[in-house]
């Protein structure tokens, strides 16, 4: 049952690990999609109410790539900061996240769903994201 783990050898690398180097998910960013983000992010002196506005604002966007964007980085703000999930919801990012669930494009599905399921670690944006 399974794989064995005597057959592997120190110097040689395991398929069953190799993947763990791929990013199939799109999660991590590239440097030129959101560097800006990366950057603000690791700053204290940043202004998160501008940034999270301006993402919401994106959101609502007529192209599919600027909310695909925008939904990546509101999913990415909202899973690595949990003072973020909040100041998000208050944006006013509940809304326009749900109704893209219903998106023809998955990969910005799969970005809501993630955004929504990283807001709703936080227990006052439960009530708003089941209204």
């Amino acid at each position: 049952m399974g794989r064995s783990f005597t057959s592997l050898r120190i110097n040689e690398p395991s398929s069953a690990f190799s993947d763990c180097n791929n990013d199939r998910s799109g999660e991590f960013p590239t440097t030129s999609q959101c560097r800006w983000l990366l950057i603000a992010c690791a700053s204290d002196n940043y202004n998160s109410d501008e940034l999270v506005q301006q993402l919401v604002s994106d959101l609502e966007s007529n192209s599919i790539d600027v909310q695909k964007q925008a939904a990546m980085e509101i999913r990415l703000l909202a899973k690595n900061k949990p003072e973020n999930r909040l100041k998000i919801a208050r944006a006013g990012a509940i809304m326009p996240l749900i109704s893209l669930i219903s998106s023809t494009d998955l990969q910005l599905q799969e970005y809501d769903v993630t955004a929504v399921l990283n807001l709703s670690l936080c227990d006052e944006n439960k009530e708003l994201i089941a209204e």
